[in-house]
This record gives C-alpha cells, structure tokens and sequence, in this order.
C-alpha cells in the first residue's frame, strides 16, 4: 500500500511515519512537507491513502484545498484522505469531514483508532493493500 504523508512539521511528519512502521506499513510511505510537493507526488505516483495536516504553513494552499484538489481527479476519487491536524474544538471533526476528508484524526493521533480506520477501510474495499 502506497501512503502519502502530507505534513509541513518534519517531527509530526517523522512521527507518523513510525507509526506507520510500527503497525507493519512499511512499504512506499511518502512524505511532502507542503501542499505543492504533494501535489506533484501525487502525478508521479499513486497513493491508497493520503494522511493530510491541514495547516501546512506555507501560505499557499491549506490541507483542505489540496484534498478538493485531488478528489477532484479521477485517480484520487475514491482513494480515502484522512485530515489529522491540531483542530480539535467542538465542530471541527464535522467541518472537515463535510468538506470531503473522509476521515479526521486530531494531533496527536493515537495508533490504535489509526490502525481501526485503515483496516476498516480495507474490508470495504476503499483500500488497496
């Protein structure tokens, strides 16, 4: 399975990717430390999931702008777009996931609701292993 990490801090960034390693998803995890170099990984390569800070500090674009960009391309229609961000007030969750995350998970994430969602994703086949 091919994950694109899209986070600005390179800690949160390094710290999600063990994680990943840690739950045995230790091949093709990519990082892009702002939203035009995930952007043009994205071209470059397929993703099954896209874990997506939504605050990438650059100014230019916001997590949620790149994940409207990306659902809007065929290839990344269906492919599940998880926002992990510091938002976390009553109503975040629900903001994000009506503007198209198909997941939300507040920093900092815990392993096992992370490791839920992608297993319960792969059963219904929003995954490719």
């Amino acid at each position: 399975m091919n994950i694109l990490i899209v986070e600005d801090n390179d800690i949160n960034a390094k710290l999600l990717d063990i994680m990943l390693k840690d739950l045995g998803f230790e091949s093709n995890v990519s990082i892009a430390e702002d939203a035009k170099t995930a952007l043009e990984k994205s071209e470059s390569e397929q993703f099954d999931l896209v874990l997506m800070d939504i605050n990438l500090g650059d100014g230019l674009m916001d997590g949620t702008e790149v994940m409207k960009i990306l659902k809007a391309k065929s290839e990344y229609a269906q492919v599940p777009i998880y926002a992990v961000t510091c938002y976390s007030l009553p109503g975040d969750k629900e903001n994000f996931l009506d503007q198209g995350f198909d997941r939300y998970f507040s920093k900092p994430v815990a392993q096992k609701p992370l490791l839920e969602a992608i297993n319960e994703d792969k059963t219904t086949n929003s995954l490719n292993e």
